[in-house]
């Protein structure tokens, strides 16, 4: 059953998962066989599954985990015996049962320290060292996985569902064509109105019975699809109504009805020319397809049982053939959905493009001239239209539908599809048909991840103004389930986006923290020392801001921290890097600037702060507020990273020496 796995797609998403949490995914059986590795597995606990000892520690405390998330079918969190976090993900899904784990993380570096301090022997872990391992592990805390748990969940079992359908679906479609390909006497693209064909011919000419027709069921009778033998033209003018005594019993019964006596079928509407008849079902578990008629002649056991079986046969034929043409729509439709559904992934960084491609591409699937996308905003009880096509997108940002009203918010709360085709099934769901509409005909499809509901993607007049089919339907349902994952998936990065930008942000003043300026210090500075580029540091701080706090409050402190990050950052150059360093200090980052360069802005910005904070205090005994500056330069500072921040403190050192209010350049090394 894992061969169905679409293990290129799974990758592709696991891969997409670790850039959103930060974690690595693998994917194993209910034996602990691992199907899908991580590209990346976390260096620590890698390195000791590739010993011995570590490789059967994790095995041992594997097999419970998951044995119990399975049985369970819920996520959690373990620790393994290296401290490390893993989550663990079941997958229950027909005959599939998998479980994804993510991980490995510590929650804080003491517990890394912990392990390391009672293992460095046991596990050989002295190779690296305690720093050097401290560099590769990864840390989160646990709350911040725990709260993306069901989420996790619901994605990854969608996609494998999902995949899993698309690759079952395939199979049957093969195994349908296999089945007729083996069938050496009928051509394996044969249609049912050729099997049927097959049968009389063999019949007739095998049996040499008198007259033989296929009977197939349209609206309310079974008519003569083809027919062959001396009456002929008689059999081709008969219906067999549905309600026909000798039909009934064939159709209830499953079982052939035979009847030699002409009255008493003339009496029952055949024509009088039929003196004797047998009615052979043909059906299987595939379903009823019609009937066999043999006329005007009569069948020994060994005929009629041969002529039975051939029924049956043909019955599954026409199943089978049925089957087919089902899944090569099925498959044709998938095809189309996915090159679709592939077409939009790239989208999930640009959710206003995201929403559109999927209207677009929805409409275009099913050729519908109207269709919009309907989420809620913001935890509202209120469904907004996100996206649309062929209205006024203007008009439409103004709709909201309250949850459980009108046929949108019926279908976000139920989580069920709506098809309308006529005006009362409209006026179930509204006070009224709305005339902009050219048709009646519309479907509304909930966009669901697992059992949450999360939009509405609605659709009506279809450009020919037929009603929305059953195939339609179909296709848009494949379609809705996978751009529900793909909108969940651009939520996921959204939010991942929000994480990153609160994680290297100050939340006082607004401005990039000291995180941030880490990070982007060791960028510029390989940059400069690759391509001998000059770069400046501007270290500042706001002159006695300790006794402005201990006599204004903490309240006008964090007034004076924004506004002086406000002027400061109307002040800096478009790549000039911002931060707060701490408290009351702030630094720039100048990538390819001179002393002179940094010293103009670092004095513009002196002056400007100065002018333009207006004293609005009581008890501070200054008129102005003031900031003073250090300044030095790579490569002048021995061309080192951390000699550049240790001169640039010097300098404002030595500009709050000589009275503050100043800014001071440092000359030399450090």
């Amino acid at each position: 059953m894992y061969q169905l796995l679409d293990e290129q797609s799974l990758r592709k998403a696991f891969d997409c998962l670790s850039v959103l949490t930060g974690l690595h995914y693998s994917l194993y059986d209910d034996r602990l066989n691992e199907v899908i590795s991580p590209v990346q597995e976390d260096p620590l606990l890698s390195f000791l599954k590739s010993q011995k000892k570590g490789q059967e520690l994790y095995n041992s405390l594997m097999e419970e985990p998951f044995r119990l998330s399975l049985k369970r079918n819920n996520p959690f969190i373990i620790q393994c015996y290296t401290m490390q976090h893993l989550v663990v993900v079941p997958i229950n899904y027909k005959d599939l049962r998998l479980v994804a784990t993510a991980g490995a993380f510590y929650s804080s570096a003491e517990d890394f320290k912990r392990f390391y301090q009672q293992n460095v022997l046991k596990f050989d872990l002295e190779r690296k060292g305690m720093e050097g391992w401290l560099k590769e592990i990864t840390v989160i805390p646990p709350e911040q996985i725990a709260g993306r748990l069901q989420s996790i969940h619901s994605l990854i079992e969608s996609l494998v569902s999902s995949g899993y359908e698309k690759a079952e679906l395939s199979r049957k479609w093969r195994c349908s064509k296999t089945i007729i390909s083996l069938m050496a006497n009928m051509n394996s693209d044969a249609q049912i109105r050729d099997i049927y064909q097959t049968i009389v011919d063999a019949v007739v000419f095998l049996f040499n019975v008198d007259t033989a027709a296929v009977f197939a069921m349209r609206g309310e009778s079974f008519i003569p699809e083809v027919a062959i033998g001396r009456m002929k033209a008689v059999i081709q003018k008969t219906e067999l109504s549905k309600d026909n005594k000798f039909v009934l019993q064939a159709h209830v019964s499953g079982r052939p009805a035979a009847v030699i006596d002409g009255h008493e079928l003339w009496y029952n509407g055949f024509p009088e020319e039929v003196v004797s008849m047998y009615l052979f079902p043909l059906s299987s578990a595939f379903g009823s397809f019609g009937f066999l008629g043999v006329f005007n002649s009569l069948l020994d056991r060994e005929v009629f049982n041969a002529v039975q079986e051939l029924c049956m046969l043909a019955s599954y034929l026409c199943g089978i053939r049925q089957q087919k043409e089902e899944c090569e729509i099925k498959s044709v439709t998938l095809t189309q959905v996915s090159d679709r559904i592939f077409s939009l992934c790239s989208y999930f960084r640009e959710p206003e493009r995201l929403y559109q491609g999927i209207v677009s591409e929805a409409s275009s699937l099913v050729g519908a001239e109207k269709c919009s996308l309907m989420m809620p905003e913001n935890g509202e009880h209120m469904l907004r239209v996100f996206a649309s096509k062929g209205m006024n997108k203007w008009l439409m940002g103004d709709v909201r539908v309250r949850l459980g009203e009108g046929i949108a918010g019926r279908v976000y709360e139920k989580g069920e599809k709506i098809v309308t085709d006529r005006a009362e099934v409209i006026l179930e769901y509204a006070a009224a048909v709305k005339p902009h509409y050219r048709t009646l005909s519309s479907v509304s499809l909930p966009l669901r991840v697992a059992d949450e509901t999360i939009g509405v993607l609605n659709l009506s007049d279809k450009f020919s103004d037929e009603p929305f089919s059953e195939k339609d339907i179909d296709a848009l349902a494949s379609f809705a389930s996978q751009a529900s994952v793909l909108l969940r998936l651009c939520d996921y990065h959204e939010k991942s986006e929000q994480m990153r930008e609160l994680s290297i942000t100050d939340p006082l003043t607004g401005l990039y923290n000291r995180r941030y300026f880490n990070i982007r210090l060791d960028e510029e500075f390989q940059r400069a020392k690759r391509y001998d580029l000059q770069m400046s540091l501007v270290m500042m701080d706001i002159d006695n801001f300790k006794l402005f706090n201990d006599t204004e409050g903490h309240l006008a402190g964090d007034y004076i921290l924004r506004e002086v990050a406000s002027i400061m950052s109307a002040a800096v150059r478009a790549n000039d890097i911002l931060v707060r360093f701490g408290g009351e200090e702030f630094l720039i980052l100048m990538p390819q600037t001179s002393k002179a360069e940094a010293l103009w802005v670092a004095e513009r910005i002196r002056k400007n702060i100065r002018e333009q904070i207006q004293p609005s205090w009581k008890r501070y005994p200054a008129r102005q507020i003031t900031i003073s500056a250090g300044i030095s330069m790579y490569p002048d500072c021995d061309g080192q990273k951390d000699l550049l921040i240790r001169c640039a403190d010097k300098a404002l050192y030595e500009a709050k020496i000589k009275g503050k209010d100043c800014v001071f350049v440092w000359e030399g090394g450090g």
